[in-house]
């Protein structure tokens, strides 16, 4: 049984391209004129989008900003129509979708928990049940009877997820709020959210972090300028997802200015090295090394520190190493050079890299920065989740 459907559901919205800056501007606009010009320009925010999130079970949503997600959300909450198409809920649905939503300024803490928590159709005295839950879950014990006018955007984020996850929802939507919440907290969130899922409860998830899609959803979809370019298993539609990614930013890189060179100095390449052969590919859990070829007109014996980040196309860094913060300074000589850093047992999970090189001085000067540098795959022989690839076994004990 689906929870939710959405049934070719698409939204139109008017952009005006006439408006009038200045009370002439607007006279001169009221005179009749022959032929009148258009003052605005359908503009479709989704085109035929359907989806389904079953009873008990998970949907994420990815996709760049202005790809119709927070649309979608908002015809799901019904706080907007859809111009086409239908949507069907069954079950009661507890939504974060805004920093603070239905909260009153004037009203504390305490008061916007009991009130949002009756318009969701929570008895009164259920409220004050749960009001010791939803404080000491959101920690904002010392100001809940503190008018939420004065509470930061963070402490807005706290007392609104914790009201929607203490409701007992049958269907929880999360946009991305979450983003401004310290990472403690954020945490704490995914945790509740973890235990909602194997509780029963259903959830429909907007989030960048690519990560919590594959690890918590059982299905993803992909919207992109209003309409579904993916969905299904929710690695194989963030693998799509980021392979564009990746594609529109080689586009990106190809049609922009080459950068001037840094003066002085200049980072050639980065290589990976698997038994001492230059390789592009490596199984996880291999011995690797990376080795940095830097041009340098700097004066003979100048020393620096080098800086590598190894980042997933997605710009998740998911390694790093600084000879700054390793205590070892590198001596460079006026023409290239060749600097490597050696990683035994790199246990990534299977995709693409690419590493990013910064270099300092020893004065800590920043000489220059190259992004994406380098590129390398990684492939591994049984499938595995999240970023690393841990090697590990499975035992029974009686």
């Amino acid at each position: 049984m689906a929870l939710v459907a959405v049934d070719h559901v698409s939204k139109q919205f008017m952009l005006r391209r006439d408006r009038a800056e200045s009370v002439g501007q607007l006279l001169v606009k009221m005179i009749p004129r022959g032929s009148k010009r258009a003052l605005s320009e359908p503009f479709w925010a989704l085109r035929d989008v359907s989806c389904l999130v079953p009873e008990g079970g998970s949907l994420g949503i990815v996709g760049d900003n202005g790809s119709g997600k927070s649309t979608l959300l908002k015809i799901l909450t019904r706080t907007m129509l859809p111009s086409e198409g239908r949507v069907r809920i069954s079950g009661r649905v507890s939504a974060l979708i805004e920093l603070g939503a239905g909260f009153h300024p004037d009203f504390t803490g305490r008061e916007n928990v009991v009130l949002n928590a009756s318009i969701l159709g929570i008895p009164r005295r259920e409220i004050e049940r749960r009001m010791d839950d939803v404080i000491d879950f959101a920690g904002l014990r010392p100001f809940i009877d503190t008018p939420v006018k004065y509470y930061s955007s963070g402490m807005h984020a706290r007392l609104g997820f914790s009201v929607a996850i203490h409701v007992q929802p049958e269907l929880l939507i999360v946009d991305e709020v979450l983003a401004v919440g310290d990472e403690a907290f954020q945490q704490k969130c995914m945790d509740r959210i973890f235990s909602m899922k194997r509780q029963g409860v259903s959830i429909l998830l907007v989030s960048h972090s690519l990560g919590i899609i594959e690890q918590l959803m059982d299905s993803a979809v992909w919207l992109d300028k209003g309409v579904v370019r993916a969905e299904g298993a929710p690695r194989e539609v963030v693998h799509k997802y980021r392979s564009f990614m990746l594609d529109e930013a080689d586009e990106v890189a190809a049609t922009s200015p080459v950068p001037e060179p840094k003066k002085g100095i200049r980072g050639e390449a980065v290589r990976v090295l698997l038994n001492g052969h230059e390789v592009d590919t490596v199984a996880s859990g291999s011995d690797i090394a990376l080795e940095i070829v830097v041009s340098s007109e700097l004066p003979q014996g100048q020393r620096v520190n080098a800086s590598l980040a190894v980042r997933r196309p997605d710009g998740l860094e998911v390694m790093g190493f600084s000879s700054l913060h390793d205590g070892q300074p590198l001596d460079l000589k006026p023409g290239q050079n060749i600097l490597r850093v050696a990683v035994p047992s790199v246990h990534l999970a299977p995709g693409a890299y690419e590493v990013d090189l910064d270099l300092f001085s020893d004065t800590g000067l920043r000489l220059g920065e190259w992004r994406a540098l380098g590129t390398f795959a990684v492939k591994a022989t049984t499938e595995g989740m999240g970023v690393f690839h841990l090697p590990h076994e499975w035992s029974t004990q009686r």
